[in-house]
């Protein structure tokens, strides 16, 4: 040091130092304490203040304040930022303030261009001795420090854009992926909140498309549209530029209709573009700053890092979803394809998907568990493709063998699954979806949560659609019918989870598939029009022209001499010489086409005959001390 100092001073600054030395490891404001701490000890008087030049957003701020009132600061603020702006040099003085105290305004770095100001107390006397060295050491030390903190920024960046590029390919679920985008944003841009527009290219507008925080200010928000160019974002989209706005209320451009919806306040943004091959496709935005630093030009470069990573997800997101559809679409079409086989169950793979969908987003599955819920409620039945229509369409009563073959439809759909990877994760669903909670199920025979969970939701799902719908010898159960049929089951045929979560389901969103009893409490399932017609060009309105009236469960059967209603299939054998509809034009040897649907819950209307059953009711009948024997 040029400055030429006593011992007393000499060993002051060099404890300083070696202080400062000592809190590397610290953050900057421990360092700043050991500098006020010496600058006390220097001139025996309170008061150490340091402001920053920030030359992105071409402001000045306080970084530290140890002593002064900070309004009085402020005047200091504005002076280095005219300095700077200006290139005027800032030299070394002492400042006379207007309650006439005087204070020492000290440079930081070079005096043409100084990064900052050291403001400390000072005498009307001469320099304090040490003052020189003291500048020396501070500027070292606070340059030395800022560097370390621009670093650690700059790692903290780069780790979050690394975090966004794992959360790109852990997913491929756009909302999901996107709301991971959004967070890891709000956290390195340091901001309160932050959001996305998509672009619709029909409309040419801009809608929200995901928005943290409550799902109900999400909702209103998710209805606002706009228009290409209205807003900053559609400002941002039109012209494919960022645009970094501190005070929105000085902006004539913010659309002020969002704050509005959502109560939210608004106070700062950046908006960026989100392109895709030179094609604006979204805007990624970012509100309201946190902390002292307003949103900067390096805050945009970052932010359009981000939004190159999400444009990315989202088209590789979109080309997944449209290959879900198509996935999605021709299942959906051999499902159609599976219930057509016998056309009183139209449309039953759809209502039991629909169904088994509620039910798991009603337990919390998450959205891969939900998925495959979804393709395994509509594949449920496909195994039926490997039964003959003679069985599956028989009118008369089924052998032993015939319905010993019916039950092997579980296990042919699992085969027929099995070589298609995608759908391997659907076949416990496609496999289980007849066992019972107790064991008396099939094929497997497996008892409570033994049963892979997607098999229990779809048997109960299954059950209360064949309750609910026509049969060409009765109408469908009314809703407390069939809700009383899987309560009286619950725990012996069902998972009572599995009805509980059902039950929880209904009340939520399946009750609107169904239709209100007049001057009733009571529901139906609405009239699916495409199955009544196939209903009707099969076997016409009902048995021998009886209308489809309500009947007990398992259905009387409407026919002379009224047959004991022994171990019989569902539907209750009809004699063919007793059937309608085209059917009954065909040789009363060969079986009609009146179709034998699958198993469905009900209470036995009458006890077992002795010996084995040749096909068992649902559920299967037993004698009243004795269960009935598993299949």
């Amino acid at each position: 040091m040029a400055e030429t100092l006593g011992r007393e001073k000499m060993e002051l600054l060099f404890n300083a130092q070696r202080q400062i030395l000592s809190s590397c490891g610290k953050d900057t404001n421990s360092m700043l304490e050991v500098l006020q701490k010496t600058a006390f000890e220097l001139s025996g008087k309170p008061g150490f203040s340091v402001i920053f030049y920030d030359a992105t957003t071409k402001t000045s701020r306080v970084r530290f304040n140890g002593g002064f009132d900070p309004e009085t600061l402020k005047p200091h603020c504005q002076s280095l930022t005219s300095s700077r702006l200006g290139n005027l040099p800032i030299s070394n003085e002492i400042v006379t303030m207007a309650d006439g105290s005087q204070r020492h305004f000290i440079p930081l770095g070079e005096s043409a261009k100084p990064f900052g100001l050291l403001i400390l107390p000072s005498g009307v006397s001469d320099e304090l001795e040490g003052l020189e060295s003291y500048r020396q050491i501070a500027t070292d030390a606070i340059s030395r420090f800022m560097e370390v903190e621009l670093i650690q920024l700059q790692m903290a960046e780069l780790a979050t854009l690394l975090e966004v590029g794992k959360a790109i390919s852990s997913t491929l679920d756009l909302n999901e992926l996107l709301r991971k985008i959004m967070r890891m944003a709000t956290q390195v841009m340091r901001c309160e909140t932050s959001t996305v527009y998509l672009v619709d290219k029909v409309t040419n507008e801009l809608y929200f498309h995901i928005v943290q925080g409550d799902a109900k200010v999400g909702a209103k928000l998710q209805e606002i549209r706009l228009p290409m160019g209205t807003g900053l974002a559609g400002w941002c989209a039109k012209e494919n530029k960022p645009v970094i706005v501190p005070d929105t209320a000085k902006d004539p451009r913010f659309f002020k209709g969002a704050d509005k919806k959502s109560g939210f306040v608004t106070r700062s943004m950046i908006c960026v573009p989100m392109r895709l091959k030179d094609e604006v496709v979204g805007v990624l935005q970012v509100l309201n700053r946190t902390g002292d630093i307003p949103f900067n030009d390096h805050d945009i470069e970052i932010l359009e890092a981000v939004a190159n990573q999400a444009v990315s997800a989202i088209d590789n997101a979109r080309l997944y979803e449209n290959i879900q559809k198509v996935y999605l679409a021709t299942i959906e079409v051999l499902a159609t394809a599976i219930d057509a086989k016998d056309p009183y169950t139209q449309g039953h793979s759809r209502r039991v998907t629909q169904y088994s969908v509620a039910v798991a987003e009603e337990m919390n599955m998450d959205r891969k568990e939900i998925d495959a819920v979804r393709y395994a409620g509509l594949l449920h039945d496909v195994g039926k493709i490997g039964i003959k229509d003679s069985i599956i369409r028989k009118p008369g009563r089924l052998t032993d063998e015939e319905y010993a073959i019916i039950k092997k439809h579980p296990e042919i759909g699992a085969r027929i699954l099995k070589p298609v990877d995608f759908l391997a994760d659907k076949i416990p669903g496609v496999l289980h979806h007849h066992e019972y909670f107790d064991g008396r199920g099939y094929p497997a025979h497996l008892v409570g949560e033994d049963i892979p969970l997607i098999g229990r939701i779809i048997c109960v799902a299954d059950a209360f659609d064949a309750m609910t719908t026509n049969r060409p010898y009765r109408k469908g159960l009314s809703v407390n019918v069939a809700v009383g049929e899987l309560k009286k089951f619950t725990g012996k045929q069902f998972d009572p989870k599995c009805v509980e979560a059902f039950l929880a389901a209904f009340d939520k969103k399946l009750f609107q598939y169904f239709e209100k009893v007049p001057d009733s409490d009571d529901m139906v399932l609405r009239a699916d029009e495409q199955a009544v017609e196939m209903n009707e060009l099969e076997s016409g309105p009902g048995i021998q022209g009886v209308p489809l009236e309500s009947q007990p469960y398992p259905p009387m059967m409407a026919m002379e001499g009224k047959p004991k209603l022994e171990s019989q299939p569902y539907p209750p054998v009809i004699p063919p010489d007793k059937a309608v509809g085209p059917a009954a034009s065909e040789k009363k040897d060969q079986p009609a086409a009146t179709p034998a649907a699958p198993a469905t819950p009900a209470t036995p209307a009458a006890p077992a005959p002795e010996g084995k059953p040749s096909s068992q009711p649902f559920p299967p009948v037993g004698t009243k001390d004795e269960p009935p024997k598993k299949d």
